[in-house]
């Protein structure tokens, strides 16, 4: 039911939108391909990161420049007065017509010559996401929200939504609440209070802009971004999360009432709620690029620093435990046709009790070229390899990835 109902919404938001006429934008791309696992001891044992030969799930390797195989479609209609927007985004390699494809399907109405704004709808944020190569931004959300843009330098947001960072369900699954934030379901706020809302802003002029948001239950998030300096790039950001988490589970019973592991038999189910309040966060980032044409290089680095009590041991449960990487890359175009490209990520992990929790992570790093062929500005061929320096963590690999942006 629910993918016909997200299959029904898609179409009739999307022909509603195309009937607009004038003031619409249409855009998006399909991007996928081929990749495989080239580590010569995949069949020896388990891995970090086991992905034996798999076809088409990576578009092109790589933290700077990678992804997986996905198609996107916006459409959104701006009007004088309001209009439409809407994005429609599967990942190629799973269902397509599902709730979660729909990343945004919203409505606004504008006031005052659009000083302000009104949105109601699955939400998507157009003015005060952050700038930063994390880039934190609070979209997918129901709710509704209020734009105030009082002179052409300044945004400033107020919205309630169903996004409440207290409740989250990890059912059947072991999760980081950062690299696994998308698997991560919200289950929803069973009452009406604070964690219901947010505010955010953005300041900007030719010089710079700053963003910064706050979620009342506890999370944060701002970017700085310098314009100033021609062909330079420099932008630095941060997302904390100080919310208090519950975790979830399911027990599932018989008509007798008696816990049963049979799906078959399985009648009901109740949840049960567990206190996680000791997992908090910050993540920051900084972002640096030059683009000398036809030469482009820049470095990007991440440090994670938790508050946790899975990490803490006899010898560090004063200490914040701490992970990072750094990623150089550099681009060269050979022509107009055939770019170079290489990037390299040096991951730091963190410290946890080796007697609990078995050998901790060794420092490591990937290596991963690639040559581009542009047949267009709109379509591009990627050959691409990845070179890692410990396979248990992440193997070698290879691909070709095809994209089309329309």
């Amino acid at each position: 039911m629910k993918k016909i109902l997200a299959t029904a919404a898609a179409a009739v938001l999307a022909a509603a939108t195309l009937s607009a006429g004038e003031g619409l934008k249409v855009s998006g791309f399909v991007r996928g391909g081929l990749s495989a696992d080239i580590t010569d001891s995949v069949a020896e044992g388990s891995h970090f990161d086991n992905n034996n030969s798999v076809i088409g799930t990576t578009w092109v390797g790589g933290d700077h420049w990678g992804g997986v195989s996905r198609a996107r479609f916006n459409a959104l209609y701006d009007g004088d007065m309001g209009g439409v927007d809407f994005r429609f985004q599967p990942n190629l390699t799973s269902d397509y017509f599902t709730n979660k494809n729909v990343k945004w399907a919203m409505a606004y109405a504008k006031f005052f010559d659009g000083a302000i704004e009104v949105e109601g709808g699955k939400l998507h944020d157009r003015y005060t996401g952050a700038d930063d190569d994390y880039g934190q931004v609070w979209n997918s959300v129901m709710g509704a929200r209020l734009v105030i843009h009082p002179v052409d330098s300044l945004y400033i947001t107020f919205m309630g939504s169903d996004k409440n960072p207290d409740y989250y369900d990890y059912t059947g699954e072991n999760l980081d609440p950062v690299k696994d934030a998308k698997k991560i379901r919200r289950w929803g706020n069973p009452k009406f209070d604070k964690n219901l809302f947010s505010a955010t802003a953005r300041f900007e002029n030719d010089a710079f802009a700053i963003v910064g948001g706050a979620h009342f239950s506890g999370l944060f998030y701002g970017s700085f971004s310098l314009k100033a300096i021609e062909n330079l790039t420099f932008t630095a950001g941060f997302y904390a999360d100080y919310a208090k988490h519950y975790s979830k589970s399911k027990t599932g019973y018989d008509k007798n009432g008696n816990a049963s592991t049979d799906e078959k038999k399985i009648k009901y189910y109740t949840y049960n709620e567990s206190d996680n309040d000791s997992t908090h966060y910050l993540l920051t980032d900084v972002n640096l690029e030059y683009n000398a044409d036809p030469v482009t290089f820049g470095v990007v680095g991440y440090l994670y620093i938790a508050e946790t009590e899975w990490y803490q041991n006899e010898e560090n449960d004063e200490e914040n435990p701490w992970l990072s990487k750094i990623t150089p890359y550099v681009e060269y175009k050979l022509s107009d046709v055939v770019a170079l490209r290489a990037e390299s990520t040096l991951f730091l992990p963190v410290q946890w009790d080796e007697d609990k929790y078995g050998e901790r992570m060794d420092m490591y790093t990937t290596v991963t070229p690639s040559v581009v062929f542009n047949a267009s500005k709109k379509a591009d061929v990627n050959v691409w390899l990845t070179i890692s320096s410990d396979t248990d963590y992440q193997h070698h690999s290879t691909g070709v990835g095809v994209q089309y942006k329309f």
